[in-house]
């Protein structure tokens, strides 16, 4: 149907321009990469990432311009997803998405109207030998949405955009008896279909220098309005009641850029990100091995900063690169009891903390070729001891070293 859809945009741009050639410029990138893991004290066999781009750009006059694209990824190393309000450990992972979007400019107009649809399979293996389009938590995202862009100052801009998006999870619904009675799933995520959701989104930004040229500031916000149609709330005795669950995510985010060129041959990027979310839901908990009842138990708070910085060394359009990068994230629950290493509830609250830091290397080789060397550390601290289902408290460190090819 995307695919449908895509060449349907392409025959009207091009009987909007009749007698224009179309301009192609084909960008395509490949990056495969090797290396180790080492997840909270075991130490992972060499595996690898591998990721693939193709965007076909088309441009059908000064107005109308196309940019479709294909990409796909694997990654083979262990890593903690949050799917259903808590960290799931999986193996393995891989991503497929088909997308397109226009871009029409109206003569003598600073606004860009940029429309756009994208569709997105994405594979979890939680163990090795689960077979790939067999896991519980594949899913699948179809998009659409529309941006308006005011370039009022070029590069920089003004931003409004509007999406929509629905995940559904093929495999839940015949996995899910088996996985709810052996992995202790909450009550609301007893059923069919429970994690298939539609999302609504409104954003806005606005990027511009201030005080200086070289002091680039972005910020703005966005909300999602979330439903889950299958999804019905749990009451205080555990039934589950008419209404369905929603959800509603506002953010806050904002990021400062700073350049610094020492010479032709040598400059800096600084940058710092700072966001702040809440989550607020009406779908409440039910621990029935327990017999407890948790109020609002989706909802929570979190703020996070990402400082990085990139030294560009040498001359040209293929410098050397030297990447550092941190983050912290701080996440709260303020309706969510904490419980000790065998189950029992305690009186505290769930406060989780996050960092990550990395280190990389891109050197040169030949024209678009790149040597990559990429080095992570992470580690998630909670006040969380019971871990029977979920992951709370873990560190993953990788390295990965491989070669990067792009025209």
């Amino acid at each position: 149907m995307l695919k449908r859809s895509a060449l349907a945009a392409a025959a009207v741009f091009w009987l909007a321009a009749p007698g224009a050639a179309v301009e192609y410029s084909p960008i395509f990138g490949l990056q495969m990469m090797g290396g180790q893991y080492f997840f909270a004290g075991e130490r992972g066999n060499l595996s690898g990432n591998a990721s693939a781009l193709f965007a076909p750009a088309m441009k059908f006059n000064e107005r109308w311009s196309l940019l479709p694209s294909i990409n796909a990824a694997y990654q083979g190393t262990k890593q903690v997803v949050d799917l259903v309000g808590s960290g799931t450990l999986f193996q393995e992972q891989m991503d497929h998405r088909v997308s397109v979007k226009a871009m029409y400019s109206p003569e003598g107009s600073l606004w860009r109207l940029k429309p756009g649809a994208s569709f997105k399979y994405q594979l979890l293996k939680e163990t090795k030998d689960e077979e790939w389009t067999k896991g519980l938590f594949d899913y699948r995202k179809y998009g659409a949405g529309f941006e308006a862009e005011y370039v009022y100052r070029d590069p920089f801009s003004f931003r409004m955009g509007l999406d929509y998006y629905r995940i559904e999870f093929p495999n839940y619904e015949s996995l899910e008896t088996n996985a709810a009675s052996v992995a202790g799933l909450a009550r609301e995520l007893s059923g069919g279909k429970v994690l298939d959701t539609h999302n609504f989104t409104a954003s806005a930004s606005l990027e511009g220098p201030v005080i200086t040229q070289r002091l680039i500031l972005e910020g703005g916000g966005y909300v999602n309005y979330q439903t889950f149609p299958d999804q019905h709330i749990v009451d205080a005795a555990g039934a589950l009641t008419a209404p369905n669950r929603e959800d509603f995510t506002s953010t806050i985010y904002s990021s400062r850029k700073m350049p610094t060129e020492f010479n032709p041959a040598l400059r800096l990027l600084g940058a710092i990100a700072v966001s702040g979310s809440y989550n607020a839901s009406n779908q409440n908990s039910f621990d029935a091995a327990r017999t407890f009842y948790t109020p609002f138990y989706y909802n929570y708070g979190e703020i996070r900063t990402s400082p990085s910085a990139k030294l560009l060394i040498g001359r040209g359009k293929q410098p050397i690169i030297v990447g550092l990068g941190a983050s912290y994230w701080y996440r709260r629950y303020p309706y969510r009891r904490v419980q000790d290493a065998e189950g029992r509830y305690q009186p505290s609250h769930l406060i989780q903390h996050n960092w990550m830091s990395s280190a990389s290397l891109t050197y040169p080789m030949a024209a678009h070729f790149n040597l990559l060397f990429n080095l992570q550390h992470g580690r998630a601290q909670s006040n969380q001891r019971y871990e029977l289902t979920y992951k709370y408290n873990y560190s993953v460190t990788n390295y990965l070293f491989g070669f990067s090819y792009d025209f």
